[in-house]
């Protein structure tokens, strides 16, 4: 007697090679990772990939270091309003300090060519994203209900010296909360740039009110006319970066309520500990905790 088959089925016979036998598929699967796991291999030894952070190979984060990373991002906070912001009215949302591992994240992403660490990064934003974005929607004077995400410009000499644009692309790789969008739409005024070009030292040095002075007017937005935007930034320090990027989307007509970085620097840290005091505290964090 003949089993009926259901409509569609098709058996494993020279009809159909696509299929294969029960047998002969789990071998194929077998050998195909067996496969993987040795172009895997090959890879790491003409490629090695360690540890961001603690430098164990093997992996962008080691496990401990990732675990430590999740714990410390795992509940976006609100921020206290650097001075450049405070007139600005805005609340400033962060993932985490900019210490430890997402201090030593952020640096080898942004200066050490590791962009391997960009998933890593995005998934570090998304909660904080999510976060604000359900507090927005609550609050009248955020106005529509769909919010744009406005990352940052980069510098045209800080994207030729790292060839990628930091915060867009931890952004473009972030989990969107629903009904909102990524629009860049602020970018640098040439002229504003010359002018901050002649003005010496750099910006890591200088305190919140020099980089105002030296920020303002260098940015310029457009096509954001009635929309409610989100400045993005990587790390808030002075908060200069970020003001001005509110000032520009606000001469263009958008609602700006919120900045969100990945990470914030203590308020108040002096410019030259938050020029150095990452890498100290990175170098003193231990994981025997865990």
């Amino acid at each position: 007697m003949t089993t009926p088959r259901a409509p569609g089925h098709l058996s494993p016979t020279r009809s159909d090679p696509t299929r294969l036998p029960p047998g002969r598929a789990a071998r194929w699967d077998l050998r195909t990772a067996r496969c993987g796991a040795w172009w895997a291999q090959a890879a790491e030894l003409l490629l090695p990939v360690s540890c961001a952070v603690c430098g164990e190979p093997g992996a962008t984060l080691c496990r401990l270091c990732r675990i430590v990373l999740r714990r410390a991002t795992a509940r976006p906070g609100v921020l206290v309003t650097p001075a450049p912001l405070e007139a600005t009215g805005v609340r400033v949302w962060t993932a985490g300090e900019y210490e430890h591992e997402l201090a030593s994240c952020l640096l080898s992403f942004k200066n050490g060519g590791r962009s391997d660490l960009a998933p890593v990064l995005s998934a570090v934003l998304s909660p904080v994203l999510a976060a604000v974005a359900r507090e927005l929607r609550g609050s009248p004077a955020a106005g529509p209900r769909r919010l744009h995400w406005v990352p940052v410009p980069t510098s045209a000499r800080a994207r030729r010296r790292r060839w990628f644009d930091p915060v867009a692309t931890v952004l473009d790789g972030a989990a969107l909360p629903s009904g909102t969008r990524v629009t860049p739409a602020v970018g640098h005024r040439r002229s504003g740039w010359r002018r901050r070009g002649r003005q010496a030292g750099s910006q890591k040095t200088r305190g919140g009110a020099q980089r105002e002075r030296a920020l303002r007017g260098t940015m310029q937005a457009r096509d954001v006319r009635g929309l409610t935007c989100v400045v993005v930034d990587d790390v808030l320090t002075t908060g200069a970066t970020a003001a001005e990027a509110v000032r520009a989307l606000r001469s263009a007509g958008a609602r700006v309520p919120a900045v969100v970085t990945l990470a914030g620097v203590r308020v108040p840290r002096s410019p030259g500990e938050n020029a150095g005091g990452s890498d100290a505290a990175v170098s003193e964090f231990h994981h025997h905790f865990i």
